[in-house]
């Protein structure tokens, strides 16, 4: 299932951390910023990764999940459900096994995922690639 706009080795019902990929290449693209991956799987039944980035402003953060629904229905034959809007400054998407969180600065540093998931083992998507990353001290 490979053309125009397929991720490379991205096949419907991709594994979490094929999602993963998916989602962090989509906000590279759209010009995210600081794209952080928790493995909060251990810790939680709802999901096993979360993608955390930071979009410039409300219109950014439409247009990124914009194209994330686009994209998840069309490369996985998939819905990502969305919660909140770009007005709200933090929008969810769940992917079931990923559920990505964009928000803009200031609402990222007030929420402190990161913090707030300290023990998840976590990652950097810098470049295209996954890049392990240390965890926030408890």
């Amino acid at each position: 299932m490979e053309g125009k706009g397929v991720i490379k080795g991205v096949e419907p019902k991709a594994s979490g951390l094929e999602r993963v990929r998916f989602f962090c290449q989509i906000a590279e693209e759209k010009k995210v910023t600081d794209i952080v991956v928790l493995y909060v799987g251990p810790a939680t039944p709802i999901t096993d990764y979360f993608v955390i980035g930071t979009c410039e402003n409300t219109i950014h953060l439409d247009a990124v999940c914009d194209e994330m629904e686009r994209r998840t229905k069309k490369e996985l034959s998939e819905v990502a459900r969305r919660s909140g809007t770009a007005e709200s400054r933090w929008v969810l998407l769940d992917a079931d096994s990923v559920i990505v969180h964009l928000f803009t600065s200031d609402l990222r540093e007030f929420y402190d995922l990161e913090g707030l998931w300290g023990m998840a083992e976590r990652w950097r998507f810098e470049e295209g690639q996954l890049v392990p990353a240390e965890a926030v001290p408890s």
